[in-house]
């Protein structure tokens, strides 16, 4: 890869200096999050030809790009939540999958009630329909 000539400055100037002494300032929680990002964007890239689901067009991938980087980097969301859910199914179809969350069936229920109010239920089993098809549609999907 050919980088431009002010980058290639920089580099020549700073080295290897500025990436060490950028991540002595990152938590250790953060670089790890920051490794699995690149090893899961490297992982699509071969596996799909690209560095995300919704890039892909494949029918929910926006909500598991959500959900699989809100799971890296330890935070609870609907998306994470989501695809926590349907982990077991993921990781049969390859999508390398980190599950920290003991119940997210019921947290995502609870979560759902607690924004859609009458609601949650229909949305809940949208959410869940969604992510079937992603499953689905992944396993046909594959360039390998």
């Amino acid at each position: 890869m050919k980088l431009p000539p002010d980058i290639r400055a920089r580099f020549r100037e700073f080295g290897r200096t500025g990436g060490v002494a950028r991540a002595a300032k990152t938590s250790p929680e953060r670089r790890q999050a920051i490794a699995r990002k690149a090893a899961f964007n490297r992982w699509t890239q071969a596996r799909f030809g690209s560095t995300s689901f919704a890039a892909i067009g494949l029918p929910g991938g926006d909500l598991v790009d959500a959900g699989l980087e809100d799971l890296a980097n330890g935070q609870v969301s609907l998306a994470s939540l989501l695809v926590s859910l349907a982990a077991p199914r993921l990781r049969r179809e390859g999508v390398p999958v980190t599950v920290t969350d003991d119940d997210p069936d019921h947290r995502l229920y609870a979560m759902l009630s607690q924004t859609e109010g009458d609601l949650a239920h229909a949305r809940y089993n949208a959410y869940r329909q969604r992510i079937v098809s992603f499953a689905n549609a992944c396993s046909s999907a594959r360039i390998d």
